[in-house]
């Protein structure tokens, strides 16, 4: 009860900051889903509408490298308010011009301001919430993040026009940052700076890593281009903002049931039931043909298999880290593994629906999820005395971030090593 009382204190401490990121997720979540639809309306390929999303994750790779600088100098509330104009700004112009090159560079200032805006959510979460209470938080940070994004993923379903669809999403991303001009904050501690690298993590954490670089493909794959993948099969707008809603409800819904389940039985089970229900969904998809009515509930399942990965992921690196030094170099090498493999997933998944229509896009899913459970098959199950709770793998995702923010790309110290 203590404990409660206390996170619902900080909660309401913190409630412009919540309402602002909510703001800011509607926004994106209209901005990023609306994109394949309007491109594949306009006559666009399958391929060219890949490479136009892909420009998002590398503005977000960019972001991971540069952002830090920016709100390291102005402050954690400046910071956001650059960024979320920036963010602003970039969805408005998509309305003044329908150039695909110009398109692929709005999306990376997307990409970029975004990945930035959540540096500064997350490392303010890390600094201002107390440690016994802060896997409770952000577990409401994370209902708030699966709420906002979804909503702003139904506002499609209005069959509202390009121009509309941009103008709407920049309002509610200047909207998100007047809240947060109401509190201040001090500035969070800048910790050591460790240098890490790759191969070395995936000696500690194998199975944790690889998931981690499943989940970049396949959550924001799904994100990019499910979308796609509905108007494909001759539905619109509406159908497709249904379909993606009913998906992250669907992750949102097993994200409460897979922390008990990881926590009695162990994160490789669990990585496995997942995996198994993501991947019987997506050959489900294949069997079913284009019943939208069942695409929808095979969605729920199928959302519930994919979003679940890079946490499990998480708590699986949490658990086998016997070093306590080590695990915000783990983080952020999982962080950074799940961005990198974020940047192919449009690529991939694009030119799988190029050559084998609509349903290639389920194809590389049953790629995914297969070589997931062979390699989660070749490794140990972590003994129950040892596993940490679900939870900590939230602390660990914002600790990633949040060093991310301050200590830059490890990859160029590592260059200079």
């Amino acid at each position: 009860r203590t404990q409660m009382a206390s996170s619902f204190r900080i909660i309401r401490s913190m409630g412009p900051l919540f309402l602002g990121m909510s703001l800011l997720f509607i926004g994106n979540g209209l901005v990023i889903a609306s994109c394949s639809a309007l491109l594949k309306q306009n006559g666009v390929g399958e391929l060219a509408i890949g490479l136009i999303n892909t420009g998002f994750f590398i503005g977000a790779l960019i972001s991971t490298i540069t952002a830090h600088r920016v709100i390291s100098t102005t402050g954690h509330i400046r910071a956001f308010a650059i960024f979320s104009s920036i963010f602003a700004v970039s969805a408005m112009l998509h309305a003044i011009s329908e150039n695909l090159i110009f398109w692929a560079i709005l999306r990376a200032f997307l990409g970029y301001c975004y990945y930035a805006l959540l540096m500064v959510i997350e490392s303010w979460l890390n600094a201002k919430i107390p440690n016994k209470i802060r896997s409770r938080v952000i577990a409401f940070y994370e209902c708030v993040f699966y709420t906002s994004f979804g909503l702003g993923i139904l506002i499609l379903a209005l069959d509202l026009s390009a121009f509309e669809i941009f103008i709407i999403s920049a309002a509610f991303i200047m909207l998100s940052s007047i809240p947060l001009n109401l509190i201040r904050i001090n500035q969070p501690q800048i910790p050591q700076r460790q240098p890490i690298n790759i191969p070395k993590i995936f000696g500690i954490v194998p199975l944790a890593l690889v998931g981690a670089l499943v989940a970049g493909l396949a959550i924001n794959g799904f994100f990019s281009m499910a979308s796609l993948f509905v108007l494909l099969q001759g539905y619109s707008a509406k159908e497709a903002s249904f379909f993606m809603t009913i998906a992250m409800a669907g992750g949102f819904l097993a994200q409460t049931f897979i922390g008990g389940f990881s926590d009695r039985y162990g994160r490789r089970p669990a990585l496995l039931l997942c995996s198994a229900v993501a991947l019987v969904s997506a050959a489900l998809f294949l069997l079913n043909g284009s019943n939208l009515i069942i695409q929808y509930i095979l969605a729920f399942f199928f959302g519930g298999g994919i979003f679940c990965t890079y946490g499990l992921s998480l708590a699986r690196a949490n658990d086998e880290i016997t070093d306590k030094t080590k695990s915000v170099q783990v983080a952020r090498a999982l962080l950074f593994s799940y961005s990198f493999a974020s940047l192919f997933s449009p690529l991939l998944m694009s030119y799988a629906m190029k050559i084998f229509g609509a349903f290639g896009f389920i194809y590389v899913y049953l790629v995914l999820y297969v070589g997931l459970i062979l390699f989660a098959l070749t490794q140990k199950t972590i003994p129950q005395h040892m596993r940490k709770e679900y939870n900590d793998r939230l602390v660990a995702r914002t600790a990633g971030i949040a060093t991310i923010q301050q200590n830059g790309n490890f990859a160029d110290r590592e260059n200079k090593k």
